[in-house]
C-alpha cells in the first residue's frame, strides 16, 4: 500500500475560468511578490459574482483563500463537478503514480484550519475548504483513489503544537494501516506550495518515519514562467523529481551500519537499514540473516539464505555477481545436506570461527574465548564420533558400560584426543588443552573474566599482536587437533560478511 500526503497550500489550485484562464488561488496581485503575480483572488470573486468584502470594520483585511474556496466548493458540490478544478503542482504527481489501480493506494490532503484568535490575516488564508476542492476533484478523476483531508487546527507558528499534531496524526494513522498492508507501507510526500511551517513538520516526522518505512519527497517543477505573459493564465507543472529521504541519509547513515556491520551487530544494522530498503533491500534481508548466525542459529542463517530466501531474490541478483552466488548455493547446499552427513557436520561447525573474530574486533575477550572453547568442543566431538572414541575405549571405562549414551564433557573429549593422538601428558598442545578446560570452567563456574594475556598465551602469539593474528593463532590451535582434516579458507558466514561490508563502501 502507498500513500501521498500533500500539505496543501494556496498556489496549488486554479480555476479554468468562463474565457479559458486559468486563475489561481494564491495569486492575489501583489507586486511585491515574485513573478509580479497578476489579481487573480480578485478576478475569481468576479467569476462567481461575489463582491469580495473584508474581515473587518477596519477594512484592513480582505476576504480571501478560506471565505471563497468554500463558495467554489459548494458550487462543485451543487453541480456534481470539480472539472474545472485545475491541481497545478500535483496533477503530475497523480498521473504519474496514482492513476493506474495497481495497489492500495489513499492521498491525503493536509490543509489548515487554524483558531481566530491567531488573527484574520492568517486566519483568512486558512487552506481547509481549499484541501476539500483538491478532494473532489481527485475523487472525480481518479475513483479508485480513498482521498481523505486533514485539517490542522494548531496555530502553525507554533511550531510545538504543529509537530505534536503532525506525529500524533501519522501515529494514529499508522495504526489503522490494514494488517496485510503496514508490513509494506510506502509514504510518500508533497510539501511544495504550502506554507513552510506545514512543510517543515511533515518533513521532520517523515524523516523519522524512514527509519521504519521507504519514504519519498515528490517534488513537482514549478513552470518559469508561472503565469503565461500572453493572458497571465496560471500554468501546470510538467515534470517532477523524486528524492528518497533515504537516499539523502544515506552517506551518513551507512557509516553508522558499516560499523554496526563491521563490529557484527548485525541487528542494529537491520534496524538502520530498513529506512533504505528501497536501494538496499538484498543488505537489509543479509542482516536478519546474519543475526542469526551472531545467535549460534548457524542451521537457520545457512537455510536463511538458500534459494528464494535469499539468494534468488530480484534484490540479490541485482547486487551480486552470478559466479558469486553459485559459489554461496554451493556452500550451504554442502552444509545443508537433504541428510546430515560428516562432512556438512563439520563445515557447520567451522562456521563458527567468524564470531570469533568479531569478538576479538571488539576487544570481547572472555566472550572470544568462550566461542573459540565452543568450536573446539564441538571438533573434538565431531572427531569422536568420526573415530568412535567410545567403542575404543578412549573416553574411559565408563563410556563403555551398556545403556551409557551420555555425551562426554570438554574434559572427558580433550584427554580423549590425547589417547587417540597418543600424546604424553608432558606434551604442549596435551598442556594447553588442559588450560582451555580450566579457563572454561573458571568462567562457567567461578564468573572469571578472560584477558588479552591469557588469549594470546593459548593463541601462541605475541601480547602486542593485532585481533587478526590471534585469531589466526587460535585457528591454528583448532587445526592441531583436527589431525588430517583442513579447515575450509572462508566459510559462508565469513563470506558474506565481507561482501556486506564491500556493499557498504
Amino acid at each position: 500500500m502507498k500513500t501521498l500526503m500533500i500539505t496543501v497550500g494556496n498556489r496549488q489550485v486554479g480555476w479554468r475560468c468562463k474565457d479559458g484562464i486559468v486563475r489561481n488561488f494564491g495569486a492575489d496581485g501583489d507586486p511585491a511578490r515574485k513573478g509580479n503575480a497578476p489579481p487573480h483572488l480578485s478576478e475569481l470573486y468576479e467569476e462567481f459574482g461575489i463582491q469580495r468584502g473584508f474581515h473587518d470594520p477596519e477594512a484592513k483585511h480582505r476576504h480571501n483563500v478560506r471565505y471563497l474556496s468554500e463558495i467554489v466548493y459548494r458550487h462543485c458540490q451543487a453541480k456534481n463537478d470539480f472539472s474545472p478544478v485545475v491541481l497545478l503542482l500535483d496533477e503530475q504527481i497523480l498521473a504519474a503514480h496514482y492513476a493506474t489501480p495497481t495497489e492500495p493506494a489513499e492521498v491525503i490532503l493536509w490543509g489548515t484550519d487554524q483558531p481566530e484568535s491567531v488573527g484574520w490575516q492568517f486566519y483568512a488564508m486558512d487552506t481547509c475548504w481549499l484541501a476539500q476542492l483538491m478532494a473532489g476533484a481527485i475523487r472525480q478523476r481518479y475513483p479508485h483513489l480513498n482521498v481523505t483531508v486533514w485539517n490542522c487546527p494548531v496555530d502553525v507558528n507554533q511550531r510545538q503544537a504543529l509537530w505534536d499534531f503532525t506525529e500524533k496524526q501519522l501515529e494514529q494513522y499508522i495504526k489503522r494501516l490494514p494488517e496485510n498492508a503496514a508490513g509494506n507501507w510506502q509514504l510518500q510526500i508533497q510539501t511544495k506550495g504550502s506554507v513552510p511551517q506545514m512543510a517543515d513538520a511533515l518533513n521532520m516526522i517523515a524523516a523519522v518515519l524512514m527509519r521504519q518505512y521507504p519514504v519519498r519527497k515528490i517534488i513537482p517543477t514549478e513552470p518559469k514562467p508561472f503565469f503565461d505573459p500572453s493572458n497571465q493564465s496560471a500554468r501546470s507543472a510538467e515534470s517532477l523529481e523524486e528524492v528518497s529521504l533515504g537516499e539523502v541519509f544515506w552517506p551518513l547513515e551507512c557509516q553508522r551500519i558499516a560499523t554496526a556491520w563491521k563490529r557484527g551487530d548485525f541487528a542494529a544494522a537491520k534496524v538502520l537499514l530498513e529506512a533504505h530498503r528501497d536501494r538496499h533491500e538484498a543488505l537489509y534481508q543479509l542482516a536478519d540473516r546474519l543475526a542469526l548466525a551472531t545467535n549460534w542459529s548457524i542451521q537457520d542463517f545457512l537455510k536463511g539464505i538458500q534459494g528464494e530466501r535469499w539468494l534468488d531474490q530480484g534484490s540479490t541478483r541485482a547486487v551480486a555477481r552470478k559466479d558469486q552466488r553459485q559459489q554461496w548455493r554451493e556452500a550451504t547446499v554442502n552444509r545443508c545436506p537433504n541428510s546430515e552427513t560428516a562432512t556438512s557436520k563439520f563445515l557447520k561447525i567451522c562456521e563458527f570461527e567468524l564470531l570469533i573474530d568479531l569478538s576479538l574486533q571488539q576487544a570481547n575477550y572472555t566472550l572470544a574465548f568462550m566461542q573459540f572453547a565452543q568450536m573446539l568442543e564441538r571438533l573434538l566431538f565431531w572427531r569422536c564420533e568420526q573415530e568412535d572414541w567410545r567403542t575404543q575405549g578412549h573416553l574411559g571405562e565408563e563410556f563403555l558400560q551398556e545403556g551409557n549414551y551420555r555425551d562426554p564433557t570438554l574434559g572427558v573429549l580433550w584427554r580423549a584426543w590425547a589417547k587417540a593422538e597418543q600424546r604424553l601428558p608432558a606434551d604442549d598442545l596435551v598442556k594447553k588443552l588442559g588450560t582451555v578446560n580450566e579457563y572454561r570452567n573458571g568462567v562457567v563456574h567461578r564468573n572469571r573474566a578472560i584477558g588479552r594475556k591469557e588469549l594470546t598465551q593459548l593463541a601462541g602469539v605475541s601480547p602486542e599482536t593485532s585481533p587478526a593474528e590471534i585469531h589466526q593463532g587460535l585457528l591454528n590451535v583448532l587445526c592441531q587437533v583436527l589431525n588430517q582434516e583442513q579447515m575450509p579458507e572462508k566459510g559462508v558466514a565469513r563470506s558474506l560478511y565481507e561482501w556486506g561490508l564491500e556493499q557498504l563502501k
